[in-house]
C-alpha cells in the first residue's frame, strides 16, 4: 500500500508514467578450452568438464491458488479467498478516502491492478546448483593443512646418520638380548647336568653392514644448479655492502666540511680495507687499477722487497662492492712483483714473478687461464721489476713489455698458447763491452732498469728507469734505437709516470728522497720535490693534469697540485696512525676520486681524496669534454712556462 502511494504521488508531480523497467538474469562465464586440473588423488592431470552454470529454481508458496473441481481444493480455496476479498475491499475504501478527489476509481482500480514496480517478486527465486556427486565421493573432503619446511644437504645428512646411530643402538640392544637369553640357557643346561665341561662356544655378533655414505660437494656440478654461484656472489656482495654500508655511504656521497674554511690543505678519508687471510707476512708489492670496470682492481703479493729471498706469493683481484674477499686469488710459486691490466681487454692481467717468470692471465673463467714465458722462451734470469701493455690493432697479437733485474728490456707477443719475447735493451751486454754498442747510438747503458712507461699517445716512445738514477727515452718502433739520457736522481729510480693530459710531460721519483717533472724535449727537471724520505712510488691524477701522488717509505701519502702551489703539498697523512707501515705502491682510479696505497703487511688501503684536493678550474664548470681537455693542457702548458723562466 505504502509502495502505491508513493508511485501515485510521483505521478501527480510528474504528470506522466515512467516508463518499464525489464531486467533479466543471466550467468555466463568464459570458458577456458581444453582447461586441465591436477587430481592430488589419482596424482594426474584431468580434463575439467563443462558445467552448467544456469541456476536451479526453488519454487515458494504464492498467494495465488489454483482452483480444482474437487472439495478438497474448494474448501482450501474459500478461506483464502474471503480473506483476499476483504484485505482488497479495504484497500480500495483508503484509496478512495485518500485520492477520490484525485484519480477516479477506475483509475484506482486499474493502479491497484497493476503489479509493484518498487517491490516486485515472481513466485520463484534462484539458488545455487548442487553438483551431483558420484559413487566415489558421497562426503565432503577432510579439512587439510599444507606444511612445507627448506633443508638443505647437510641437515638431510645428519637426519640420515641419527636414523643409522637408532638403528645401532637397536641392534646392540636386540644382540645383549640374545646374550642375556645365551646365559640363561647355559645356566638351565648347567642346573640340569647336560652341560658336561664344556661350554657352548659364544658366538661374536655380526657387525652391521655401514650405510653407503655419499660425500657431498656444495659447488654447483655436484648439486647441478646453472647459476647458483652467481646467485651466491650476487647475495654476498648484497651482505657486504649492508655490512659496510657507512663505508659505501662515504665513499659516494662524503665531503669533508672542513675544507670550506681551509683554503689551501685537504685531507684523505680511509675506506675499506683490503686483506686476505694469507697476506699478513706478505708485502704489496705493485696495485693496478682496470681501466674497463671501474670498481675491479689487482694486487701483486711478495714475500719480501725485491731480489732479496723469495718465497710463495700471489695475485689477489678485488672489488669494491664485495671488500672482504678477493675475488680471484691466484697463487704463484714465488713472489709476485708487478702486475698490469689490458687497456682494453678487462680480464687479461699480465705479471711478474721473483723467479724471472712473465706471466699473462684470463681471469674470466672460474680457473683462470694462464701463460707464462719459460727458459726455452727467453725467461728472464732475475726478478721482473714492472710489466707493461701496449695497445694493438683488432686482429693483432696482444703486445707487452718488461724489464727486469738481469739488465733486459723484453718485448713479449702473445700467441695462442706461448709468448714470444725480443730483447730491446739490454743493460749487462753493454757493460761488460769495452766498445760502445753501434744499435745504441754510442750511448753508454750503466746500471739495471727498474721501471719503464711508454708515452700514452705514441707506444714507440719509451721510458726506462735505471737503478743509477739515469732516465733512458728510446724508441721501439725502429731497428735502431735513438737513446736520450736524463741525470735524473742520484739513487734508484722507483717510478716513472707519464701526465694523461700533457703528453710531453712524465714525473720521476727515486730513492734519493726527490720527485722531479720533466718535459720530455728537455734534460733538466721542471720541477724538483724533496719529501723527506725515500720515495715509494708516484702516479698523476686522472682528473686534473697537475695534481699527483706521492707517498714515502716511512707510511705517508703526500698529494700536490702544481697549479695551485710548488713548493708545499696541499695534504700530507699518514696511512696507520697506531703502526709504523712501510708503503710500497700507489694507483689511481680512473673513475673516482680515490687511491689505493699498499705495503707491508699485507697493508692495502683505499682513501678518498677531500674537495680542496679535487678542485676543478672555475672555467670548467659546464664545459664539455673537449673544453676540458683544453683547460687542463692550458693549465701545464703554464706550468711549464713559469718553471723554465
Amino acid at each position: 500500500m505504502r509502495n502505491l502511494r508513493g508511485f501515485v504521488g510521483m505521478v501527480k508531480k510528474q504528470g506522466v508514467r515512467e516508463p518499464e523497467v525489464v531486467i533479466r538474469l543471466t550467468s555466463t562465464c568464459a570458458k577456458v578450452k581444453d582447461e586441465v586440473r591436477y587430481n592430488f588423488t589419482s596424482g594426474v592431470y584431468e580434463v575439467v568438464r563443462e558445467q552448467q552454470l544456469t541456476l536451479d529454481l526453488l519454487t515458494l508458496p504464492s498467494r495465488v491458488i489454483h482452483k480444482g473441481d474437487d472439495l478438497e481444493a474448494r474448501m482450501l480455496y474459500e478461506p483464502l479467498r474471503k480473506e483476499q476479498d476483504h484485505s482488497t475491499d479495504e484497500a480500495n475504501r483508503e484509496l478512495e478516502e485518500l485520492y477520490g478527489g484525485i484519480v477516479s476509481k477506475e483509475e484506482l482500480a486499474r493502479l491497484d491492478s497493476q503489479p509493484n514496480p518498487f517491490n516486485f517478486s515472481e513466485r520463484v527465486s534462484q539458488t545455487t546448483r548442487l553438483n551431483i556427486k558420484n559413487l566415489a565421493i558421497q562426503t565432503e573432503p577432510p579439512p587439510s593443512t599444507a606444511f612445507s619446511v627448506n633443508v638443505s644437504l647437510g641437515e638431510i645428512f645428519d637426519a640420515y646418520i641419527k636414523d643409522y646411530e637408532k638403528v645401532l643402538e637397536k641392534e646392540k640392544e636386540r644382540e645383549k638380548e640374545k646374550e642375556k637369553e645365551r646365559e640363561r640357557e647355559r645356566e638351565r643346561d648347567r642346573e640340569r647336568g647336560t652341560l658336561k665341561g664344556k661350554q657352548s662356544p659364544r658366538v661374536a655378533p655380526e657387525p652391521l653392514p655401514p650405510p653407503p655414505l655419499r660425500t657431498h660437494s656444495y659447488g654447483d656440478e655436484s648439486l647441478d644448479l646453472p647459476g647458483i654461484k652467481r646467485t651466491v656472489m650476487v647475495l654476498e656482495r648484497m651482505v657486504n655492502q649492508n655490512i659496510y654500508d657507512d663505508i659505501t655511504q662515504d665513499f659516494r656521497y662524503w665531503e669533508d666540511a672542513s675544507d670550506e674554511y681551509r683554503c689551501m690543505e685537504g685531507s684523505l678519508l680511509p675506506l675499506w680495507k683490503f686483506h686476505h687471510d694469507k697476506s699478513r707476512t706478505l708485502l704489496v708489492s705493485a696495485v693496478c687499477w682496470s681501466p674497463v670496470y671501474p670498481d675491479l682492481f689487482a694486487a701483486a703479493y711478495t714475500t719480501g722487497e725485491i731480489g732479496g729471498p723469495q718465497g710463495e706469493g700471489m695475485l689477489c683481484m678485488y672489488t669494491l662492492k664485495n671488500p672482504s674477499t678477493p675475488e680471484r686469488v691466484l697463487r704463484a710459486p714465488c713472489g709476485v712483483t708487478c702486475v698490469h691490466f689490458h687497456p682494453k681487454h678487462g680480464s687479461v692481467v699480465a705479471a711478474g714473478w721473483a723467479d724471472g717468470t712473465v706471466v699473462v692471465y684470463d681471469a674470466r673463467a672460474a680457473t683462470p687461464l694462464m701463460i707464462s714465458s719459460s727458459t726455452l722462451s727467453g725467461k728472464h734470469l732475475l726478478p721482473v721489476s714492472q710489466v707493461r701493455w701496449v695497445y694493438t690493432e683488432p686482429g693483432e697479437d696482444l703486445c707487452l713489455y718488461s724489464v727486469s733485474l738481469d739488465g733486459r728490456v723484453t718485448q713479449w707477443h702473445l700467441h695462442a698458447s706461448d709468448l714470444v719475447h725480443t730483447d730491446i735493451l739490454n743493460f749487462t751486454a753493454v757493460d761488460q763491452s769495452t766498445k760502445s754498442s753501434p744499435t745504441f747510438d754510442k750511448v753508454l747503458l750503466e746500471g739495471t732498469g727498474t721501471c719503464i712507461a711508454f708515452r700514452p699517445d705514441d707506444d714507440g716512445v719509451l721510458l726506462v728507469g735505471v737503478d743509477t738514477g739515469v732516465v733512458f727515452q728510446c724508441s721501439t718502433s725502429s731497428t735502431k734505437h735513438a737513446l736520450i739520457r736524463y741525470p735524473a736522481h742520484t739513487a734508484a729510480v722507483r717510478e716513472i709516470a707519464w701526465n694523461e693530459h700533457h703528453y710531453s710531460v712524465f714525473i720521476t721519483c727515486s730513492v734519493d728522497w726527490t720527485v722531479k717533472v720533466w718535459h720530455q724535449h728537455h734534460l733538466s727537471p721542471l720541477i724538483t720535490l724533496d719529501l723527506g724520505g725515500a720515495v715509494a712510488g708516484v702516479t698523476w691524477s686522472p682528473y686534473s693534469s697537475s695534481v699527483f701522488v706521492a707517498i714515502t717509505d716511512e707510511g705517508r701519502v703526500h698529494v700536490y697540485d702544481l697549479f695551485l702551489r710548488k713548493c708545499k703539498p696541499l695534504c700530507v697523512q699518514t696511512l696507520v696512525q697506531r703502526r709504523r707501515v712501510a708503503a710500497a705502491c700507489v694507483a689511481f682510479n680512473p673513475f673516482h676520486p680515490i687511491i689505493l696505497v699498499g705495503g707491508d703487511k699485507g697493508t692495502l688501503l683505499s682513501l678518498k681524496l677531500s674537495p680542496n684536493l679535487r678542485k676543478i678550474h672555475k672555467d670548467a664548470k659546464g664545459a664539455d669534454d673537449s673544453k676540458l681537455k683544453e683547460i687542463e693542457l692550458c693549465k701545464m702548458e703554464r706550468l711549464i712556462a713559469t718553471s723554465k723562466g
